[in-house]
């Protein structure tokens, strides 16, 4: 199953310049919010606190499933490399001879060619075969531009 797309937003970004926008705060501001929530700023002050329970109480809860997925993933898929796949199966039949086999008709007790001859290596030519596979029987020759393959 694939990701859903993403449906939170940013409350802030540190975007500067012309891609600044209305939620674009400096590094030092980020340090100072940083500071303020190390120090519990948000849970010290009562009536900030009071404000923000429900909140804070929102976000506690998707750190901790953020944190579980962290652990989820790290733990039982890893880096992301593939890890192990188990053991080989036991190798299957080969199945039976095709009409191509040893014992087909252009296996070894087959004709020996279109004319019943064979060509030597030294007289094989692929440009008297023909360009399309089209119509030929099921063993025969034919040239897709310029790779020999077999009907």
């Amino acid at each position: 199953m694939a990701l859903g797309n993403k449906k939170s937003r940013d409350i802030f970004n540190k975007k500067t310049g012309s891609d600044s926008d209305n939620k674009s705060i400096s590094s030092s501001k980020e340090t100072e919010i940083k500071t303020k929530f190390d120090n519990g700023e948000h849970i010290e002050d009562t009536g900030m606190f009071e404000t923000l329970a429900p909140a804070l109480y929102a976000i506690q809860q998707l750190t901790e499933d953020i944190e579980e997925l962290r652990r989820y993933i790290t733990a039982e898929i890893g880096d992301g490399a593939k890890g192990d796949t188990g053991s080989q199966g036991p190798k299957g039949d080969k199945g039976d001879k095709g009409d191509t086999g040893v014992k087909g008709d252009t296996g070894a007790t087959g004709a020996a060619g279109a004319d019943g001859t064979t060509p030597t290596m030294t007289s094989l030519s692929g440009s008297s075969l023909p360009t399309s596979s089209k119509g030929l029987s099921k063993g025969k020759l034919w040239n897709d531009k310029g790779i020999v393959k077999i009907a």
